[in-house]
């Protein structure tokens, strides 16, 4: 499904500040992969992100999704096949619009635009539906602006929008960080269904060493612009936070800093 081959990003090139985040990265998640990405801060694992989503051009190196180069792509037009959820739940929706119409641009994404009416009775049954699996109650509050949510419902919302006509790729960029652990938990229940059901090609950046291990079927691991480990099958399932580590240190040759980490 997502092919990163030989991925080289350097960024303030040629002067005193130059830094190599990605270095000749190589990547591969095969249809139905979902992959955590875990890493020191600086050990690239947004640049990737940045990079497949087309925020920025990459120095070289090639980007395929099902075998169709994107890598000259911009983001608007990778949007048609890749959805993304960022750390920030106000990032995601348009604070001034109503759920409903949040949700009428996420489902119109990459559909022709003609004359027909802003939103369709068979539309507004559809977002109630969806948004009654949120166990949020947002169903009975279609007309409500999405300002008055709070940070948990938005990322919530967000992720229903984000997966709402099924992408080629989700990207999932630390999008339980700012939330309490409790609505963190909540938000991660709803990825893994939501998942599963519609069978999505995952990548999802987290700090949480246990998340890492216990979502998605593999867990890479960044360091200084490589993928230094990638963990599957059985050796991940039977993985403890403290064998990782282990195996960082032996990969990197270096400690884990677990400033931000959280490890259990």
């Amino acid at each position: 499904m997502l092919n990163v081959r030989q991925v080289l990003k350097v960024f303030n090139k040629g002067t005193i500040n130059q830094k190599t985040a990605l270095d000749n990265v190589n990547l591969e998640l095969l249809s139905n992969d979902f992959v955590t990405v875990i890493g020191s801060n600086g050990a690239g694992k947004s640049t990737l992100m940045n990079a497949i989503a087309g925020n920025f051009p990459v120095d070289s190196g090639r980007i395929t999704i099902e075998n169709s180069d994107i890598t000259p792509l911009p983001a608007h037009k990778r949007a048609e096949m890749i959805s993304r959820v960022f750390q920030d739940p106000l990032s995601g929706t348009a604070a001034s619009m109503t759920i409903e119409e949040n949700l009428i641009m996420a489902y119109r994404r990459g559909k022709p635009r003609r004359l027909r009416p802003a939103i369709g009775s068979k539309e507004r049954d559809l977002f109630r539906i969806e948004l009654e699996k949120l166990g949020l109650g947002l169903e009975n509050r279609l007309t409500h602006r999405v300002s008055l949510l709070s940070g948990g419902q938005r990322q919530a919302l967000t992720l229903l929008m984000a997966t709402l006509q099924k992408p080629k790729l989700l990207l999932l960029d630390e999008h339980t960080a700012a939330l309490d652990p409790k609505t963190a938990e909540k938000v991660l229940e709803l990825t893994n269904n939501v998942t599963k059901q519609q069978q999505l090609t995952t990548l999802m950046i987290t700090h949480n060493l246990d998340h890492a291990l216990t979502f998605g079927n593999r867990t890479i691991m960044m360091h200084e612009g490589r993928v230094i480990l990638d963990i599957k099958g059985t050796e991940r399932n039977d993985m403890t936070i403290s064998h990782l580590l282990e195996m960082f240190e032996k990969a990197s040759g270096s400690h884990m800093n677990t400033d931000r980490m959280i490890l259990a």
